[in-house]
């Protein structure tokens, strides 16, 4: 795909040739600390499936960016989404810039593919911010006593859950609820993986047939915890409750749980006198603590589509300006090159942009991050104005204010 030389050394882009790769790509996520030897083989499942760039050097690979397809919400709109899935760097492909290059051609591919959103999990801030990454809402994760839970629903036998059943799985994911931000990935043995990689793993849930409706998969630890769920999907509110029951029914033995709140409920709201329990057992293996981050970024692929996608709550027109610092990282001459451009934005119940100037009205100048981040509601447009690239009039930050609210986005699946 590319080739060059950098200190005497041949470097070269190209796809992943799947098998003959694998032995290389296993090395790298052993160097990184990503697996040990006794969980490389999963890899295998991991690479079979998306799309792999590698960067390598002399001959050996020691960068991959790996992504694959899938459906991210805006709203009540579903999305093609491009989840760039594993960024690895060997410990001789430092300082090079692979991560970051590999990253924008994969983007641009995506988009070529039809894909008008990406997404990833950050390792910290501020890296893939380079790409137009901008961070996602805040995820709560929350530990508590199980026994805590003020949820007298009906809790009937669950079935157990094996490694096996990632197929069930997969399907109960792509079944659940859906919020602003819900992401669904097309590929079952991504799900695979991610259960074959949860320490002790276990699931329980429920369904008919052969059919999992809902479910939840936990890591376990001792005898008396903490467990963590990893993963969790629910149809419905009954369906909800019925699995914090059945949690709460864990709790004769179980003295901790920690868990990502779920994105419909305050989990607080349903904890016997948490403030009490928080102070009696600080400092404690099993404290009960609440903390909240970010730790996955999107961004827009195609301005357009993803404009046509939102709907307003109270109209507002404006001149959009864009920069997008993804193309300093591609060669400026075929394909995609970012989404830097003049827009003429219209957020209404049903909104529109198209690429071009009106002199008559307000402009606002930001990042594809910012402007990403506004959409989907992660942030107001006056916190924008104090936080990220994003510079509007005041009357013009009041409007979109007002016009854009929308529910804090969740993706509800860890990738």
């Amino acid at each position: 795909m590319k080739n060059s030389n950098t200190q005497n050394h041949a470097i070269e882009i190209r796809p992943m040739v799947y098998p003959d790769d694998l032995p290389a790509i296993r090395r790298i996520w052993r160097e990184v600390g990503w697996v040990d030897e006794s969980e490389e083989k999963h890899v295998d499942d991991f690479f079979a499936v998306g799309k792999t760039l590698l960067a390598t050097i002399d001959g050996g690979p020691e960068c991959s960016v790996h992504t694959v397809a899938g459906e991210l919400s805006l709203q009540d709109a579903v999305l093609p989404l491009c989840a760039v899935t594993a960024v690895t760097t060997s410990r001789i492909g430092r300082g090079h810039a692979f991560a970051k290059r590999l990253t924008a051609l994969q983007l641009q591919q995506a988009h070529l593919d039809g894909a008008q959103v990406a997404a990833l999990g950050m390792f910290d801030q501020g890296f893939y911010d380079q790409l137009g990454f901008g961070s996602g809402g805040y995820d709560h994760q929350i530990k508590f006593d199980p026994g805590t839970l003020r949820v007298n629903h009906r809790v009937p036998t669950p079935r157990r859950i094996d490694k096996e059943d990632y197929k069930a799985v997969h399907q109960a994911m792509c079944n659940r609820d859906k919020v602003n931000g819900s992401v669904v990935l097309f590929d079952d043995l991504l799900i695979k993986c991610e259960l074959n990689w949860t320490p002790n793993g276990f699931g329980l849930g429920y369904g008919e047939g052969e059919t999992l409706t809902h479910f939840i998969w936990l890591s376990g630890k001792g005898e008396h915890g903490p467990y963590t769920v990893t993963t969790m999907a629910y149809q419905n509110n009954d369906q909800l409750l019925e699995l914090l029951g059945l949690l709460k029914s864990l709790a004769d033995q179980v003295y901790t749980v920690k868990m990502m709140q779920p994105a419909h409920i305050q989990i607080q709201d349903l904890l016997e006198r948490p403030f009490r329990t928080r102070s009696t057992t600080a400092g404690g293996t099993h404290a009960n603590e609440q903390f909240s981050f970010a730790w996955w970024q999107l961004r827009i692929l195609d301005v357009v589509a993803c404009v046509a996608a939102f709907q307003a709550m109270q109209p507002v027109k404006f001149q959009l300006e864009i920069t997008d610092p993804v193309a300093s990282f591609l060669d400026g001459t075929d394909g995609w090159q970012g989404t830097s451009g003049s827009y003429v934005v219209a957020l209404d119940s049903s909104s529109h942009a198209s690429p071009g100037q009106d002199a008559d009205l307000p402009v606002l100048h930001c990042s594809i991050n910012a402007f990403t981040r506004l959409l989907w509601g992660v942030a107001k447009a006056t916190s924008l104005a104090v936080t990220d690239d994003f510079k509007a009039p005041r009357p013009l930050l009041d409007a979109l204010d007002r016009a854009v609210v929308v529910p804090t986005p969740h993706t509800g699946w860890d990738f």
